[in-house]
């Protein structure tokens, strides 16, 4: 099990971290406004021009790099669903289903949901059908006002829910400004401020009898959140009081469950089939200075191995498969660096590796040239060094070994 999640984790953490970067700084062509389908082009485009995309795709970096070097990795998945649930949308009903789009926006949602599953002991107590409030608000009067705020929020929520859905007591807010009414027209003819809604009308029923309510709380912030970047957009006092009364009341009831949300703070819990912290995915992957067996470095070469092969067999025409290559190249150098203490060898042996992947993954991306014939072999020279420290430590008898079997006898 544990070796699966770990082949999806660096999967996810490679396609994350350079799709993240592309925007700030850019490396690779990323999908423009002028996709040939009508509400993909009107959905990002608003994205665009109201800057919502930057957060997006500053939670697609910091969520990367969280996941991949193992730090709050829980947290960073409750972050980062919704991101992968609308690029997903994007990717299918809004692209008109097609079948490489959607392969691809099904991809990244699957193993979002595969990785949240793989937390699932850190999101057990938030997921409790009758939660405690935390220690600090044990207090009479304070419990009093953490249940009228619980009810407040419950019932304002439902009630969105209930007049978008069946009786429209109330208009949908159009929008008094130009990146506003772009933004909220988008929402619409993309069916997106449907599924928020769905998220108001059930998260709303909850908090307000009470049932699942830190899970239900988790949910709603990404729409309050969103809720209030758009009353921002709008710039109108009352919308702007009730997207902070929204996005507060959300928050401090957060903070009134807390205790419930302390597993999905912890900085690198083990998941799903880990049971030693000696051979979980931090210690192989990310921490340099221990050292690993050869029975755990053959095993966790593998599910490595074959995401690198995948963004590697891409080739060069995929502009992407580079920066996904280069993103591994972090815990690759760090497995074989333990691998080589173990067998009494310097980590510092793997220099040269590193540097020959980092050379050819640039010339992959079109960002440097060293002449037809060394571009050309450049890329397969670092792909044989590597296999041939991979061939080393998986031969070659380590330290442990060694003392476990006594010294070899000589001939």
């Amino acid at each position: 099990m544990k070796y699966v999640i770990w082949l999806v984790r660096f999967w996810y953490a490679a396609w994350m971290i350079p799709a993240g970067v592309e925007h700030f700084y850019h490396i690779y062509p990323q999908p423009g406004a002028n996709s040939r389908f009508p509400l993909a082009a009107e959905m990002l485009t608003a994205l665009l021009n109201s800057h919502l995309f930057d957060l997006v795709k500053a939670v697609e970096l910091i969520v990367g790099i969280a996941i991949l070097f193992g730090l709050f990795s829980p947290l960073a998945l409750l972050i980062s669903m919704p991101v992968a649930f609308c690029v997903f949308w994007w990717d299918a009903p809004l692209s008109e289903w097609n079948t490489p789009s959607t392969i691809a926006g099904a991809r990244v949602l699957v193993s979002q949901v595969v990785l949240c599953v793989a937390f699932i002991a850190a999101f057990r107590p938030m997921l409790a059908a009758r939660a405690s409030l935390a220690s600090s608000v044990q207090a009479p009067t304070t419990k009093q006002l953490v249940l009228a705020a619980r009810v407040v929020l419950g019932a304002w929520m439902l009630l969105n829910g209930v007049n978008h859905f069946f009786f429209s007591f109330w208009p949908t807010p159009a929008g008094q400004t130009a990146l506003s009414a772009e933004l909220m027209t988008a929402l619409v003819n993309s069916q997106l401020l449907d599924v928020c809604m769905l998220i108001e009308l059930v998260a709303g029923a909850l908090i307000l009898l009470g049932v699942f309510v830190p899970g239900a709380l988790c949910v709603l912030m990404a729409v309050s959140t969103s809720g209030l970047f758009w009353a921002v957009l709008d710039q109108q006092p009352q919308t702007l009081a009730l997207g902070f009364a929204a996005f507060a009341l959300n928050g401090l009831l957060m903070l009134a469950y807390l205790d419930s949300y302390r597993g999905a703070l912890q900085r690198a819990p083990l998941t799903l089939g880990e049971s030693d912290q000696r051979t979980s995915f931090n210690t192989l992957f990310v921490q340099p200075g221990g050292r690993t067996a050869r029975a755990h470095f053959l095993a966790a070469l593998l599910p490595l191995a074959w995401v690198v092969f995948w963004y590697a067999n891409k080739g060069p025409a995929a502009n992407y498969a580079c920066w996904g290559v280069l993103c591994l190249l972090y815990p690759a150098v760090v497995l074989h660096v333990r691998r080589l203490h173990d067998m009494g060898r310097s980590g510092w042996l793997m220099l040269p590796a590193t540097v020959l992947t980092v050379v050819a993954m640039l010339i992959w991306a079109g960002r440097i040239s060293l002449g037809a014939q060394l571009d050309a072999a450049l890329p397969l020279v670092a792909l044989l060094v590597f296999l041939a420290f991979a061939l080393w430590g998986g031969l070659a008898r380590g330290q442990s070994e060694a003392n476990t079997f006594g010294p070899p006898v000589a001939a």
